[in-house]
């Protein structure tokens, strides 16, 4: 017979607290959404919004000691993981103490003879440690906290539903003719581009990121599902956040979606998704004529000259040159670029639309090793399991594909943007790290009973 612990979080119910919980975390996008819509204007209350995330976290980590007192133990269940994200918290305070004590910076801001002194405050390293690594706490509590399939599936269902909504607010932006702002588009070639879709999100590159994280999931729930129902359900979400990436105008989300369906199409070995991919690839310059006009713009010399003064190509190269000087720590978390830089006001910060050269200029080459192989351990992870798999007919194994699809293509998207400062894709990318560690022990379990 089956002890309350052993049944797990879903089948305990009473409906707990924890199990509510957990549903809340994958409605995060629309109660975020929503919450600073509805009072984030408010006195008082609209100053403590922002900090709701934070309540959440410290909310599953009591959840979680609770848990561990009933079970008569605590086990955070470690893994190589959980040594690279403390591997990383240390470089990057490592990469501060040499910016206080050893070196502080002087950064070159315009390709110019204009340089400035960038000092890492404590208020930025703290800024800047938490926007780097603070959704990585959830990844830490979640994977001790979750112990049973029928709650990921629960999890995993209502970030589907939350996505296709956010999908649908995109798509609803466009039929209603919403204008953005021109300088979101390379408007001398793009003229019939009168609208990148933002939804719920408020930017589109951030948008497409949510996009590029969920819909590989709902694919290969759709390709899994077992009845006409399941694959109308997972299908129309499908097609509703597909749709909505293509309106985002993201080239970075496009082609880490690309990328990421790829991945999925070698570990899950789906021949026939690989002819689709080949068919729509062949087919897309008659089809989505705008789509492909907007990715080969990047290998024009219009773009690459606009990308050299004040875009992209001047940004990565500062960074570069930045890491030259100051290579081992960098010049301190913060002290660069994107949105800790610019929110505290640092001389010259501006959005580097790189993650990788952003940090190899604060972190140096050890804080960014560190990152990298922090980030990139769960996919690794993710394709041995899923390639090695003999249980390749379940909801977990489709849940997996979809997963390491989803992490992979965020990975590759952050080489042209840094979409892991949006809060929306940060909070997912770490949740569904946490589901794919248990996913993956859940299925080692079955297959040794």
């Amino acid at each position: 017979m089956q002890t309350q612990p052993q049944l797990g979080l879903r089948a305990q119910r009473v409906r707990d607290l924890t199990y509510y919980v957990l549903l809340i975390l994958s409605f995060f996008s629309i109660i975020n959404y929503m919450l600073r819509e509805l009072f984030g204007d408010l006195p008082l209350i609209g100053a403590l919004i922002p900090a709701w995330k934070e309540g959440l976290i410290f909310l599953l980590y009591l959840l979680f000691f609770w848990k561990s007192k009933v079970e008569g133990r605590v086990d955070w269940k470690a893994s190589r993981l959980h040594w690279l994200i403390l591997f990383t918290f240390v470089a990057t305070i490592l990469s501060a103490i040499s910016n206080w004590v050893i070196n502080p910076s002087v950064l070159k801001i315009t390709p110019y003879d204009h340089w400035v002194q960038a000092h890492a405050s404590i208020g930025i390293v703290l800024d800047g440690v938490r926007t780097l690594l603070e959704a990585s706490l959830y990844f830490l509590v979640l994977n001790a906290l979750i112990d049973d399939e029928d709650t990921i599936k629960d999890m995993v269902h209502g970030m589907i539903v939350a996505a296709a909504l956010v999908a649908a607010f995109g798509i609803y932006q466009k039929l209603a003719g919403w204008e953005t702002p021109p300088s979101w588009t390379y408007s001398e070639v793009e003229k019939g581009i009168k609208i990148r879709v933002f939804s719920s999100i408020g930017n589109p590159n951030a948008l497409g990121g949510f996009m590029v994280l969920i819909t590989p999931i709902a694919i290969a729930l759709t390709l899994w599902a077992k009845n006409w129902g399941g694959r109308i359900i997972y299908g129309s979400a499908s097609l509703l956040m597909l749709v909505c990436l293509v309106l985002t105008y993201s080239r970075g989300a496009w082609i880490g979606f690309l990328a990421g369906m790829l991945v999925y199409t070698i570990i899950t070995r789906n021949k026939w998704l690989a002819i689709v991919g080949i068919a729509g690839l062949v087919a897309a310059p008659f089809v989505a004529e705008g789509v492909v006009s907007r990715l080969t713009l990047a290998f024009t010399p219009e773009y690459w000259q606009k990308a050299s003064e004040g875009g992209r190509v001047e940004f990565w190269a500062r960074a570069l040159t930045i890491f030259k000087e100051y290579p081992v720590f960098g010049t301190g978390i913060g002290t660069v670029g994107d949105s800790v830089a610019t929110r505290n006001g640092v001389p010259g910060a501006t959005w580097i639309d790189n993650q990788y050269f952003k940090l190899l200029a604060e972190i140096g080459i050890v804080g960014t090793l560190a990152y990298v192989a922090m980030v990139f351990t769960p996919v690794i992870k993710g394709v041995k399991a899923v390639f090695g798999s003999k249980q390749r007919d379940t909801f977990l194994f489709a849940l997996n594909a979809g997963i390491v699809a989803a992490l992979f293509g965020m990975l590759v998207e952050n080489f042209t943007a840094a979409i892991f400062e949006d809060l929306n894709v940060i909070t997912h990318f770490w949740t569904l790290i946490a589901l794919l560690y248990v996913s993956i022990r859940l299925q080692a379990g079955k297959a040794k009973a």
